[in-house]
């Protein structure tokens, strides 16, 4: 397995550059999260939580939009956005923003609690490309254990009636996946939410666990430097938190490596500073030279997914 999955990566083209500008852009709309989930090390953040400027948000939407619109561009990083449903300006005034000004893939990560019918009217009239939505179960018990403090029901009711809604509407956008991060706890419901959802016109996301740069166990995680290979996350990704701050990678959830200042740089300045060393020692394979944090990570054999639709 682990030998196909470097091979089927490397046909993706996702263990190459990005090249000099990023081919996806993660922004820190909001820091904040309604749940408490088994997998995720929210709970431990230890740098502020909060919500990005408008001003910094559109700053990073229009630099996106010169150098390659065509990128893919996440409104989320370490949060829930639905937060944001009844803000001024809200995450759908985000959204139709980003789309205004031209970017042809914009999508959002989201537990879809706060899903209610009025937030799936207007994730749909916005624009938004993909949605992504973590359930992780297939029964409210299982639910309870890794999606701590959300409403298994609510959740799946809220998708549902989305799916419904698009129909209804006859829009194809937002696409809808819905994810299940495979792990002991949920690992013997995994068929029959392939089959669930499938039955429902979503597309299923199977996806390995994550251990948060070593925060939390992934027993899945195996390999050693050995048999490492270029990290997607550090090779294509650029990720941004509420305050501006360009990280190590989608990992560094905690800000603990700053590569760069985008209110003081732009991206392509940041993406080409620090990040491309780090890019640099991942293509040779220097190993010894990673920064601590990436050098101690195996988060890289999870950076994929297999698809069900």
């Amino acid at each position: 397995m682990p030998e196909e999955v470097f091979l089927q990566q490397q046909r993706r083209g996702r263990l190459a550059s990005s090249g000099e500008f990023p081919k996806v852009v993660l922004i820190d709309t909001v820091s904040h999260c309604n749940l408490k989930c088994s997998m995720c090390v929210h709970s431990r953040m230890t740098r502020k939580k909060g919500i990005m400027p408008w001003g910094l948000f559109t700053k990073i939407i229009d630099e996106v939009a010169r150098e390659d619109p065509g990128a893919r561009v996440w409104l989320v990083f370490f949060g829930e956005a639905l937060i944001l449903k009844n803000t001024k300006p809200s995450i759908f005034d985000m959204i139709a923003y980003a789309k205004k000004a031209g970017l042809r893939d914009v999508v959002l990560n989201s537990n879809a609690n706060l899903l209610d019918a009025a937030a799936a009217r207007r994730l749909i009239a916005s624009g938004l490309d993909a949605l992504y939505i973590g359930i992780d179960a297939f029964s409210p018990e299982t639910y309870a254990r890794v999606r701590v403090g959300g409403d298994y029901r609510r959740t799946v009711d809220n998708v549902v009636r989305l799916l419904a809604l698009k129909k209804e509407l006859k829009s194809v956008r937002p696409a809808v996946f819905v994810q299940f991060v495979e792990m002991i706890e949920n690992a013997r419901e995994k068929k029959g939410f392939i089959r669930f959802w499938k039955k429902h016109g979503a597309t299923v996301k199977i996806r390995p666990k994550v251990s948060w740069a070593g925060q939390i166990e992934a027993r899945n995680l195996v390999l050693g430097n050995d048999q490492r290979w270029p990290c997607y996350w550090a090779m294509r990704t650029l990720s941004i938190t509420d305050t501006g701050k360009a990280v190590l990678c989608a990992v560094d959830l905690d800000a603990k490596h700053i590569a760069g200042d985008v209110t003081k740089k732009s991206l392509r300045e940041v993406w080409n500073g620090k990040l491309k060393d780090l890019r640099d020692i991942h293509q040779r394979r220097d190993w010894d030279h990673l920064p601590r944090l990436c050098a101690d990570c195996r988060d890289w054999q999870s950076a994929r997914a297999d698809y069900y639709s």
